[in-house]
């Protein structure tokens, strides 16, 4: 009888136990509708804490993304995944293929990705014209602090995108070396819009492993999650863009 009270009581303390480990929370990935780039796929995704507390977005190439691609260029609007909308800081990614690139001659001019994460609505977005149109708009520039300190102007502004920021101490800018990748922000309207990775096709095909602090202003317009970090990294056959490290700024 003993052993038989003993054993009830270590198939319940097991029953217990099991059923307690199936109801812990565990940190969730999102993922949002892939579209086709090169031989390969691009898509977004969205990773949350175990207490649904978002901690990384960013988006995956997947093997032969770099491949094949156009000389046209390419442009995709990368969704957020259903489950990331209203959660996460971001509203959508802009993924950018240039293949002579871009102006300053010299600098940009070669092949590479512009990969926008922009805190600004899609269509609000699109509707940006060309600067020659709206130049009050476009030099309607952020407040001091919204900005990171050493970021200046890149001239002009682009249609549906707007105004560019750069550091100057980067390689490129400060004549020091070749563009790999740099960190670019961008404004429209008086609003800061978007944080922008800008890398070089040649510095994706090099299995980077790259992973830096993201320069933070010293004002946010409204309190809300911002990354600390980004990074860009050759994972098995795929690269991984991130905005890392999601904290809640005032």
């Amino acid at each position: 009888m003993k052993n038989l009270l003993l054993l009830l009581t270590v198939l319940a303390t097991f029953l217990v136990s099991c059923s307690t480990k199936d109801q812990t929370p565990s940190a969730s990935v999102y993922k949002g509708a892939e579209q086709t780039i090169g031989n390969g796929k691009a898509y977004s995704w969205a990773k949350f804490s175990a207490d649904n507390q978002p901690t990384s977005v960013g988006f995956t190439l997947t093997k032969g993304a770099l491949d094949n691609l156009p000389h046209a260029g390419v442009a995709l609007v990368l969704a957020f995944p259903n489950e990331a909308i209203g959660k996460i800081p971001f509203d959508h990614i802009m993924l950018d293929y240039l293949h002579t690139g871009h102006e300053p001659p010299g600098v940009y001019d070669l092949a590479h990705f512009d990969m926008h994460f922009y805190w600004q609505p899609l269509a609000e977005r699109k509707a940006i014209p060309l600067y020659t149109a709206a130049p009050a708009k476009f030099d309607n520039l952020p407040a001091a602090g919204f900005l990171p300190s050493n970021y200046i102007r890149l001239p002009a502004g682009v249609p549906e995108m707007g105004v560019h920021w750069a550091d100057p101490a980067s390689p490129e800018l400060a004549g020091k070396g070749k563009f790999t990748e740099t960190l670019i922000y961008g404004s429209y309207d008086g609003k800061v819009t978007f944080i922008e990775p800008m890398v070089s096709h040649e510095f994706l095909k090099s299995k980077p492993n790259l992973s830096k602090n993201i320069p933070l202003p010293s004002k946010f317009a409204k309190a809300g999650y911002f990354p600390m970090k980004y990074s860009i990294k050759q994972e098995g056959d795929d690269i991984v863009v991130s905005m890392e490290d999601l904290m809640i700024m005032q």
